[in-house]
């Protein structure tokens, strides 16, 4: 009886094909190079081996492979197994966005699988895209009591830890799993966020730099870490710093993956733009093509919020309104597309490249309490305040942000937060 590392069964009865997957997995939850490679060894080892199809699935939509992903669990979803049937469900309701089946499926299959990484992860992921941060600690509090110390567990825990506000028990759990695997860019990436939410800035900025020289990750990791540290240094006043992040590991071409090019590349530019920061002709046009294929099928919230900003930044007022029709159509349908705001976000936009900033701000106001349904991170969400303040503060509006400065100051500490507040009373 061949095992995973964690003891489960798995299908295959070749001691060789399960010793590549667990090699596999170890790559994959701590998000280091050569897990889909290693999967695939895998499966060539075994061809009715279904946990390898759905772990190189996952690995290919991290790549931004939703084609090859689907393949995958095609040839797994042969599998008689109960456990790869599941697993087969998770991940594909991930690449479809249908929470709805994720949602039904998950508590079952975990109950009878607890430890089953690859659907836990599935289910947490989507979930995050979502924005439904509480679900995914509900998901891991109720989880936690069979894990142990394990590793992979405790670094995923760390991150819905932070995204509910809980940074002593992210920092905690994060820095566990650092302990036990150092490379794990995953639990790197948890406290990178936690530095962000505590101000300290500068502790993000050296964890950061000292992970990425000793443990270069999977691409899509490389990127948003390093947009991570663009943060932390633009956070530092270190704008050349941050500036420089942008060709090396940013911008669309610098990464072989498309995942994550529009909400990193938006996340930095129009944080530039709003911030005032100057010095640099912004590269929009890089974005152009990224763009424009989440345009056409704006499934990903905060992809499509940030393909908005985009495509205002480069005037393309059809390709933004096809979008717009698009959302609304996806969510009239019933997919998890927050189609209203959307709309603010593209009208703010639109507003904050010709300097209108009155407008920025009564675009944004009405759905501020609704960022949280743009999904992602608190980090990212945190653009679409920083352009509501930048509209209140550049239209005279003091008085409007600094109750919004207050909370945020309230949340955790922010030298320009802390200078836009004398901006705001002045």
């Amino acid at each position: 009886m061949e095992t995973d590392r964690r003891g489960l069964t798995l299908s295959t009865t070749s001691g060789e094909a399960a010793a590549r997957y667990r090699e596999a997995s170890e790559l994959f939850l701590r998000g280091r190079p050569g897990a889909r490679s290693t999967f695939a060894q895998a499966y060539a080892l075994d061809p009715t081996f279904g946990e390898a199809q759905v772990g190189e699935a996952f690995a290919a939509l991290y790549d931004g492979d939703v084609a090859g992903a689907a393949t995958c669990l095609e040839n797994a979803d042969a599998s008689a197994d109960q456990r790869v049937k599941g697993q087969v469900a998770l991940v594909r309701g991930l690449s479809q966005f249908d929470i709805g089946s994720v949602t039904l499926a998950a508590r079952a299959h975990l109950s009878a699988f607890p430890e089953d990484d690859l659907a836990r992860e599935a289910v947490g992921l989507l979930s995050f895209f979502l924005g439904r941060s509480g679900d995914v600690i509900d998901l891991y509090e109720w989880l936690a009591p069979g894990q142990e110390d394990d590793w992979a567990f405790a670094a995923s825990w760390s991150f819905a830890c932070h995204e509910v506000g809980r940074l002593e028990d992210s920092q905690t759990l994060g820095e566990r799993a650092l302990v036990q695997r150092p490379d794990h860019a995953f639990a790197t990436h948890s406290l990178a966020h936690v530095a962000y939410e505590s101000g300290r800035h500068d502790d993000g900025a050296r964890l950061l730099t000292s992970f990425l020289d000793a443990h270069p990750p999977i691409a899509f990791q490389q990127r948003h870490l390093q947009w991570h540290l663009a943060l932390h240094r633009l956070a530092l006043g270190d704008d050349a710093g941050a500036r420089s992040v942008w060709g090396a590991a940013v911008a669309p071409d610098a990464v072989p993956t498309t995942l994550g090019a529009i909400a990193d590349g938006v996340g930095l530019l129009w944080r530039w733009h709003l911030y005032g920061v100057g010095g640099w002709e912004l590269p929009w046009a890089e974005l152009a093509e990224a763009a424009r294929d989440v345009a056409e099928m704006p499934i990903i919230p905060l992809s499509a919020a940030c393909a908005a900003v985009a495509l205002a930044a480069l005037g393309e007022e059809g390709e933004l309104g096809s979008m717009l029709t698009t959302a609304d159509s996806m969510e009239a349908a019933g997919l998890p597309v927050p189609g209203a705001v959307l709309r603010a976000v593209a009208g703010a936009a639109q507003a904050s490249f010709a300097g209108q900033w009155g407008a920025v701000a009564d675009a944004l106001l009405p759905v501020r309490e609704h960022f949280s349904t743009l999904g992602g991170s608190r980090a990212q969400r945190e653009l679409f305040e920083d352009a509501l303040l930048a509209g209140l503060i550049g239209a005279g509006r003091g008085d409007e942000a600094e109750p919004l400065l207050r909370q945020r100051l309230g949340r955790r500490p922010s030298r320009r937060d802390g200078r836009l507040l004398t901006r705001a009373r002045s």
